[in-house]
């Protein structure tokens, strides 16, 4: 069988492994070499033996008898044979066994250290006494050589059997065809039976078929509650280690006499190798076979079992029999809490390949109950689901508890979202999630609704600056008038959370509007977090008006520097400071009048100055034919001496020559309808419907400048219908001559030169004074009659 076997491979060029790290030699068996190794055929992992002897070498039959007896042995507690492959390499005869997976049990046990783990070495324990149970009374067999180093650990912790080189026939037909007797010396002095240490075979036929490896499972017992191999034969009588209910069975496993030791199955029988876990294993085992009142009783009690349990035992062995009980339907839904439990225990790395294929394989299922436990516990493994694998195979189960008519599931599925919601893409949070909870906000539940709420507050730093501004605020405010007062909570401080989203006019046109009801709000908390969301607004928007008096203040700055530049390049003489036009700058820009300086009105030389005194006394001197209402008769005005036209051309104000072809009035619309446009004047139909009235020949002379801006003539007209007879037309400055009341009804110019006050004609007495620079712009303040802007 192994020439034919070494021709198949051709001389070892092509074998089926990759061999990878080898373990110590100090746990190998009977001077086999184990290599950890990869197949060829799957890349699965496996476990490679290696043999190397000269040819007619006693090691290599001995090799040959274990590697036959393993592979015709079949057991659960035995180990799993693959491959067999035999050759020469430089003059040797080599033998390699490829079998699942193992490691050495002295490497486990190292790793494992010294606490909590007595259940899990009896449940190992169990395992090899079963199968050295069957050897003996159901096969006749002789293993010969039990101890630690022929003990091998699977990845799931499964203890199995192996180091087959000794095994014989009990009822052998002669000595010479024992393999015992070929190569007992293979085996360690300290771990031989009395009758084998002195080569009496006929004892060892004449005894139980168990007397050996009783013999030999009482050293393996020494070994494993002590934790380290057996180095002489006199260290079996230290019993401090075994565990007192284990102790006289231990005694008789090693008894002097083969007849007197202990039946494996015996020991197997006595339960005193049972345990929970074993228990919790070998009902995972036969899972299958369960009845359903059964699987729930013991899956409610499993958890109380973990604290006893080993992490490694609990990550290896347990974690993987529940995985396949839940994913093949054998357990029920309450396994998977668990399952998730012992999950937190794994590396991140082990978690992502063990633990999530399976959620993601759950969450399709229809059942409700696993569907819960998922939910409840997404918080555990949700941070470990990869985006992609949220996105394309769990988003969409998940979404359909959206509208499950179990209000309890509603709610799991909502808070799920906080978990799974950073995960998704904009298209899945805009298309479909929001959607959800639209709908989840006017929910019959008024838990669901203020956890909508609550959600979407949490989500705004996943979605788009657009679909914030375009859902926050009309959700929020929508849950501000929830008759729910938790709901109303959560609305005021999802809107504080928020409040990068929302800019100065939201919060002042929108938020503070919506917010103030609830300051007077019956519930002391819906109070205290609406006046919260207030005073943050509040203080937001005195940032802004700081921000935009800064932007402001430096404009000013700007245009001062280059006033300043402008008059000393054009007029070096002249004055800059003291009008009111500076203070308005703004607005003379928006009318046009940027190019008159205050300095023209204000700083007049006295020989202008006198002269335009004289012609303002003159327009306001009573004038022949006005009519009883105060209006101007429709005949044009006379005109002036030259003396004061020059005075008027010679300041920017009174120059009327723009005005003769018409394009003072278009200048005149022009700004009506820029103040229009700032929603401080008439209409815009009423402004473009005044007619066109003819220019009076001579050029008004401006008023002098203690009447600067006090005369509402120039805004109040821009709130009145156009009159029916033709008005006269206004100068460049905008101060038009304007009907006068009767010298004993209306205010007038007095007092020094650059008062703000008008008095009564002749007269210090009279009706209340008007303040100087009232204008209808929405700032101004009206006289004190009510008649003063009606009149005009």
């Amino acid at each position: 069988m192994f020439s034919r076997l070494t021709a198949l491979v051709g001389g070892g060029s092509a074998l089926p492994f990759e061999l990878g790290e080898e373990f110590p030699a100090a746990s190998s068996f009977c001077g086999w070499q184990h290599f950890r190794g990869t197949s060829k055929a799957d890349s699965a992992p496996v476990s490679v033996f290696r043999i190397a002897a000269p040819k007619g070498d006693a090691r290599l039959d001995a090799a040959r008898n274990g590697a036959k007896r393993l592979r015709t042995m079949r057991h659960p507690n035995v180990l799993v044979f693959k491959e067999l492959v035999e050759q020469e390499e430089r003059n040797e005869v080599v033998i390699y066994i490829m079998t699942e997976a193992v490691t050495p049990l002295v490497e486990v046990l190292r790793g494992m250290g010294s606490t909590d783990r007595q259940q899990y070495l009896c449940m190992g324990l169990g395992s090899i006494v079963s199968a050295l149970a069957f050897l003996s009374n159901d096969c006749s067999l002789i293993h010969g050589a039990v101890c630690m180093a022929a003990v091998v650990v699977t990845q799931s912790l499964d203890w199995k059997l192996h180091g087959f080189d000794l095994m014989s026939e009990h009822q052998f037909a002669s000595q010479y065809d024992l393999p015992l007797t070929a190569a007992s010396w293979l085996l360690p002095q300290q771990y031989k039976a009395g009758e084998v240490a002195k080569s009496d075979w006929q004892a060892v036929k004449d005894g139980p078929a168990w007397g050996v490896d009783a013999w030999g499972l009482g050293c393996l017992m020494q070994e494993v509650y002590s934790g380290t191999p057996l180095a002489r034969t006199e260290d079996l009588r230290s019993t401090e280690r075994v565990p007192k209910d284990l102790l006289q069975f231990y005694q008789r496993l090693l008894a002097s006499q083969p007849a007197r030791r202990l039946n494996p199955k015996q020991l197997l029988e006595a339960g005193v190798l049972r345990n929970r876990l074993a228990e919790a294993t070998s009902f995972l085992e036969n899972l299958s076979i369960k009845e359903t009142m059964e699987k729930d009783a013991f899956f409610k009690k499993l958890p109380s079992l973990l604290p006893s349990v080993p992490t490694l035992v609990a990550q290896r062995k347990l974690l993987p029999m529940l995985a396949n009980a839940i994913e093949f339907g054998g357990a029920p839904p309450v396994a998977l809490t668990t399952l998730l439990e012992i999950g937190k225990t794994l590396p991140e790395e082990d978690y992502s390949k063990q633990v999530v294929p399976i959620l993601t394989k759950l969450f399709a299922s229809s059942d409700r109950g696993i569907r819960r436990g998922l939910l409840e516990n997404i918080a555990t493994y949700g941070p470990a689901l990869p985006d992609k694998v949220v996105e394309e195979q769990i988003y969409n189960h998940v979404a359909s508890g959206f509208t499950d008519g179990n209000p309890y599931l509603r709610e799991l599925t909502l808070k799920s979202m906080a978990v799974l919601g950073p995960k998704l893409s904009q298209r899945t949070l805009s298309q479909s999630l929001l959607k959800h909870l639209a709908k989840l906000q006017v929910d019959e539940e008024a838990s669901i609704r203020a956890n909508t709420t609550v959600l979407l507050g949490n989500l705004a730093g996943n979605l788009a600056e657009a679909t914030c501004k375009k859902v926050l605020l009309n959700a929020f405010t929508r849950a501000l008038r929830d008759g729910f007062p938790p709901a109303r909570v959560a609305g005021l401080k999802a809107i504080v959370a928020t409040a990068k989203y929302h800019s100065a006019e939201d919060a002042a046109l929108r938020v503070l509007p919506a917010v103030a009801p609830l300051c007077v709000d019956a519930v002391h908390e819906v109070r205290a977090s609406a006046l919260d969301c207030v005073q943050h607004f509040a203080a937001q928007l005195a940032q802004h008006h700081k921000e935009l008096e800064r932007k402001a203040a430096e404009l000013l700055e700007g245009q001062a520097a280059g006033a300043a530049h402008d008059a000393a390049a054009g007029a070096p003489g002249s004055s800059s400071g003291g009008s009111l036009l500076n203070s308005f700058g703004w607005a003379v820009s928006n009318l046009g009048l940027g190019r008159s300086s205050a300095a023209d009105v204000g700083g007049k030389p006295p020989a202008a100055a006198a002269a335009a005194a004289a012609a303002v006394a003159g327009l306001q001197a009573p004038v022949p034919g006005v009519a009883p209402t105060g209006r101007l008769p429709a005949a044009p005005a006379p005109r002036a001496a030259p003396a004061a036209a020059a005075d008027a051309s010679s300041n920017g104000w009174g120059d009327d020559g723009d005005f003769d072809d018409g394009a003072g009035l278009d200048a005149e619309r022009q700004a009506r309808q820029r103040l229009s446009k700032m929603g401080v004047g008439g209409s815009r139909a009423a402004a473009a419907s005044r007619p066109a009235v003819s220019k009076p020949a001579a050029a008004a002379t401006p008023p002098p400048a203690n009447e600067g801006w006090g005369d509402d003539a120039g805004w109040a007209d821009l709130d009145v219908p156009a009159p029916a007879a033709a008005r006269p037309i206004r100068s460049a400055g905008g101060a038009a001559p304007t009907p006068r009341r009767p010298a004993a009804a209306r205010t007038t110019s007095g007092g020094a030169a650059g008062s703000n006050l008008r008095r009564p004609a002749g007269s210090s007495g009279g009706a209340p004074a008007r303040k100087a620079g009232t204008m209808m712009l929405g700032v101004s303040k009206l006289g004190d009659k009510a008649d003063d802007f009606s009149e005009w």
